[in-house]
């Protein structure tokens, strides 16, 4: 429970390999029914979606689309991990803003544009966190980074588990590029899977630095046939934010000290970060230590697995592991009492 996967697909979804021809398999992926699928599920031309391997290929994308030396990122952290690191392969400068606290730093981050900043990245709901950007706030960070000529990446990797999505109120605004993914709640992480929504101009400058063919066709076949699946999606949506509500109030039961998430993971502080991440693995379950800022320091973040079997096994863990964290020692190198 450490990657923020999805549950696995159904047999129906595997069941496109099968109808795979061997002349599509002789041709170069054709990404382009699924782009208008997409397409026409927000209402806008196909000429606004760019499919990717994965999100992270649209991430870098556009950052080397707009990134250069001499040129800022401008983000917050704690965040995904994979935006920072793009843009120093673009040779830019990072600039984060840090956001703990359940409301976002808006009026510390846009003090911070200039006209050096090349590109603003928000990721809501957050990874780690779970925490969201409300619209109003994406909404105005946007025109306040278009006065700077910057453009505005919003990483949309979790919002089906959300409870509001943005998209529809974001799709007019010239310079936001929204990334989606296939990896979380469509199960398809192993797929690599992701796209890009954008004006028509900035699809066409990830095109230009992208490779022509990301998504093979045996990927655009699954997720094609995912996407029809949206009954299915659901009921694991679903289950996912009830396992979120009640690992949240077992964890404060516990002793921990959850964050309030809007994700399809929980990331919750303990006073034995350390034990309780070794004492989980041993018995078999693997989650999420938080490596970063001394404020991240002592969180663990656990994936919800959406089915009732799993979720019971680890509610259980939990109970047995906390029980005896408690009468241990805070963290030590070991994670144990000296």
């Amino acid at each position: 429970l450490d990657a923020n996967e999805g549950v696995q697909p159904g047999p129906d979804v595997l069941d496109a390999l099968q109808a795979i021809t061997p002349e599509q398999l002789r041709r170069y992926p054709n990404a382009a029914p699924l782009e208008s699928e997409l397409a026409a599920s927000f209402g806008v031309d196909p000429s606004r979606i760019v499919m990717t391997n994965g999100g992270d290929d649209a991430i870098d994308r556009v950052c080397r689309a707009v990134l250069e030396p001499g040129r800022d990122l401008l983000t917050h952290a704690p965040g995904f991990v994979m935006i920072p690191r793009s843009a120093r392969l673009a040779g830019a400068d990072i600039r984060q803003i840090e956001w703990v606290d359940e409301a976002f730093p808006e009026a510390k981050l846009t003090s911070h544009l200039s006209t050096k900043t090349g590109l603003v990245a928000l990721v809501t709901p957050n990874n780690p966190t779970g925490r969201v950007i409300d619209t109003p706030t994406i909404l105005r960070i946007a025109r306040a980074a278009a006065e700077m000529g910057s453009l505005v990446l919003v990483d949309l990797a979790y919002i089906e588990f959300a409870d509001k999505d943005p998209t529809p109120r974001l799709l007019d605004e010239p310079n936001i590029v929204m990334i989606r993914t296939m990896s979380k709640a469509a199960g398809l992480a192993g797929a690599r899977v992701g796209y890009a929504v954008a004006p028509t101009e900035i699809v066409d400058w990830l095109r230009t630095v992208g490779a022509p063919f990301p998504v093979s066709s045996a990927s655009l076949a699954l997720a094609a046939e995912a996407s029809k699946r949206r009954q299915q999606r659901a009921v694991f949506i679903d289950s996912v934010r009830r396992q979120r509500t009640s690992l949240h109030d077992l964890l404060t039961e516990l002793g921990g000290q959850p964050i309030e998430s809007q994700a399809n993971f929980v990331m919750s502080r303990f006073d034995n970060a350390a034990f309780v991440y070794r004492e989980l693995a041993h018995a078999g379950i693997l989650v999420r230590r938080i490596a970063g800022s001394d404020a991240e320091a002592g969180y663990l973040r656990i994936t919800l697995p959406g089915t009732d079997a799993e979720f019971d096994r680890l509610c259980d863990a939990l109970r047995k592991v906390l029980a005896t964290a408690a009468s241990t020692l805070p963290d030590t190198p070991e994670g144990r009492k000296p």
